[in-house]
Protein backbone atom coordinates (compact mmCIF):
# COMPACT_ATOMS: atom_id res chain seq x y z
CA UNK A 1 0.00 0.00 0.00
CA UNK A 2 2.83 2.41 0.71
CA UNK A 3 4.20 2.01 -2.83
CA UNK A 4 1.22 3.69 -4.52
CA UNK A 5 1.43 6.96 -2.56
CA UNK A 6 5.21 7.03 -3.02
CA UNK A 7 4.86 6.42 -6.76
CA UNK A 8 2.22 9.16 -6.98
CA UNK A 9 4.42 11.61 -5.05
CA UNK A 10 7.43 10.82 -7.24
CA UNK A 11 5.39 11.26 -10.43
CA UNK A 12 3.97 14.56 -9.19
CA UNK A 13 7.45 15.82 -8.32
CA UNK A 14 8.76 14.95 -11.79
CA UNK A 15 5.81 16.70 -13.48
CA UNK A 16 6.29 19.83 -11.39
CA UNK A 17 9.99 19.83 -12.26
CA UNK A 18 9.30 19.44 -15.97
CA UNK A 19 6.68 22.23 -15.89
CA UNK A 20 9.06 24.55 -14.05
CA UNK A 21 11.86 23.81 -16.52
CA UNK A 22 9.59 24.48 -19.51
CA UNK A 23 8.28 27.69 -17.97
CA UNK A 24 11.80 28.87 -17.19
CA UNK A 25 13.02 28.11 -20.70
CA UNK A 26 10.19 30.15 -22.24
CA UNK A 27 10.88 33.31 -20.25
CA UNK A 28 14.65 33.46 -20.14
CA UNK A 29 17.19 33.88 -22.87
CA UNK A 30 14.71 34.98 -25.54
CA UNK A 31 16.16 37.94 -27.39
CA UNK A 32 12.61 38.83 -28.53
CA UNK A 33 10.98 38.73 -25.08
CA UNK A 34 8.75 41.85 -24.95
CA UNK A 35 9.52 42.34 -21.24
CA UNK A 36 13.14 42.89 -22.33
CA UNK A 37 13.00 44.54 -25.77
CA UNK A 38 9.89 46.62 -25.05
CA UNK A 39 10.33 47.13 -21.31
CA UNK A 40 8.97 50.67 -21.58
CA UNK A 41 5.56 49.31 -22.69
CA UNK A 42 5.46 45.76 -21.24
CA UNK A 43 5.52 44.97 -17.52
CA UNK A 44 5.27 41.44 -16.08
CA UNK A 45 2.29 41.71 -13.71
CA UNK A 46 2.16 38.02 -12.73
CA UNK A 47 3.99 34.83 -13.60
CA UNK A 48 3.92 31.20 -12.53
CA UNK A 49 4.62 27.83 -14.14
CA UNK A 50 1.47 28.04 -16.29
CA UNK A 51 0.97 31.66 -17.39
CA UNK A 52 2.66 35.01 -17.67
CA UNK A 53 0.51 38.12 -17.56
CA UNK A 54 1.82 41.31 -19.11
CA UNK A 55 0.45 44.77 -18.49
CA UNK A 56 0.92 46.64 -21.75
CA UNK A 57 0.62 50.41 -22.19
CA UNK A 58 1.40 51.83 -25.63
CA UNK A 59 1.28 55.62 -25.89
CA UNK A 60 -0.23 57.22 -29.01
CA UNK A 61 2.41 57.39 -31.74
CA UNK A 62 4.67 54.76 -30.11
CA UNK A 63 6.13 51.90 -32.16
CA UNK A 64 7.28 48.87 -30.21
CA UNK A 65 10.36 46.96 -31.35
CA UNK A 66 9.96 43.54 -32.94
CA UNK A 67 9.08 41.00 -30.24
CA UNK A 68 7.56 37.57 -29.65
CA UNK A 69 4.47 36.31 -27.80
CA UNK A 70 3.46 32.67 -27.22
CA UNK A 71 -0.20 31.63 -27.57
CA UNK A 72 -2.39 33.85 -25.47
CA UNK A 73 -5.33 36.10 -24.87
CA UNK A 74 -5.33 39.89 -25.02
CA UNK A 75 -7.87 41.86 -22.98
CA UNK A 76 -8.29 45.47 -24.13
CA UNK A 77 -8.90 48.22 -21.58
CA UNK A 78 -8.98 51.20 -23.94
CA UNK A 79 -10.19 52.13 -27.41
CA UNK A 80 -7.19 52.56 -29.70
CA UNK A 81 -5.83 51.90 -33.19
CA UNK A 82 -3.10 49.28 -33.50
CA UNK A 83 -1.00 48.85 -36.62
CA UNK A 84 0.47 45.37 -36.36
CA UNK A 85 3.09 43.88 -38.63
CA UNK A 86 3.44 40.12 -38.26
CA UNK A 87 6.66 38.63 -39.63
CA UNK A 88 6.15 37.75 -43.30
CA UNK A 89 2.78 39.55 -43.63
CA UNK A 90 1.72 43.06 -44.63
CA UNK A 91 0.88 45.58 -41.89
CA UNK A 92 -2.73 45.70 -40.76
CA UNK A 93 -4.57 48.35 -38.71
CA UNK A 94 -7.05 47.05 -36.15
CA UNK A 95 -9.45 49.03 -33.99
CA UNK A 96 -9.24 47.77 -30.42
CA UNK A 97 -12.27 48.37 -28.23
CA UNK A 98 -12.29 48.55 -24.45
CA UNK A 99 -13.81 45.45 -22.86
CA UNK A 100 -13.07 43.15 -25.80
CA UNK A 101 -10.81 40.12 -26.04
CA UNK A 102 -8.67 38.56 -28.77
CA UNK A 103 -6.93 35.19 -28.95
CA UNK A 104 -3.70 34.89 -30.88
CA UNK A 105 -1.42 32.01 -31.70
CA UNK A 106 2.30 32.41 -31.14
CA UNK A 107 3.49 35.50 -32.98
CA UNK A 108 6.51 37.64 -33.80
CA UNK A 109 5.50 41.21 -34.64
CA UNK A 110 5.83 44.94 -34.22
CA UNK A 111 2.97 47.13 -33.00
CA UNK A 112 2.46 50.83 -33.59
CA UNK A 113 -0.25 52.84 -31.86
CA UNK A 114 -1.54 54.90 -34.79
CA UNK A 115 -4.47 56.35 -32.83
CA UNK A 116 -4.80 59.32 -30.52
CA UNK A 117 -5.28 57.40 -27.24
CA UNK A 118 -3.04 55.14 -25.16
CA UNK A 119 -3.42 51.42 -25.86
CA UNK A 120 -3.97 49.51 -22.62
CA UNK A 121 -3.85 45.71 -22.80
CA UNK A 122 -3.58 42.80 -20.40
CA UNK A 123 -1.79 39.99 -22.25
CA UNK A 124 -2.24 36.48 -20.79
CA UNK A 125 0.44 34.21 -22.22
CA UNK A 126 0.27 30.44 -21.90
CA UNK A 127 3.32 28.36 -20.98
CA UNK A 128 3.61 24.75 -22.03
Amino acid sequence: MIRKPMAFAATAAVLVGVAATLAHSQTTGDALDPALVAADTHRVAFENAFVRILEVRIPAGKTEPRHRHPHGLSVYFSDWEAKGTIDGKPAQVNSRKSGTFAWSDAIVHTVENVGKTEGRVLRIELKY
